[in-house]
């Protein structure tokens, strides 16, 4: 019997890892709001450096750099 046939196929809650039901993504709704918000913030995050970005290059090329 080899470690494979010991561990029933499962997966892991991609927030704090705990072995769940293969196919599920979470093992609680607490993880899942916890991934919701983890999400927003890093989407928020993108958009704002995007916003700087494209800023600066506005204010360089007024500036005529």
């Amino acid at each position: 019997m080899t470690e494979r046939d010991r561990v029933p196929p499962h997966s892991h809650c991609v927030v704090c890892g705990a072995a769940i039901p293969e196919g599920e993504r979470f093992c609680s709704e607490k993880c899942r709001r916890e991934y919701e918000r983890r999400r927003r913030r890093v989407v928020l995050t993108q958009w704002a450096l995007a916003g700087g970005l494209i800023a600066l290059g506005v204010v360089l090329m007024l500036r005529g750099v």
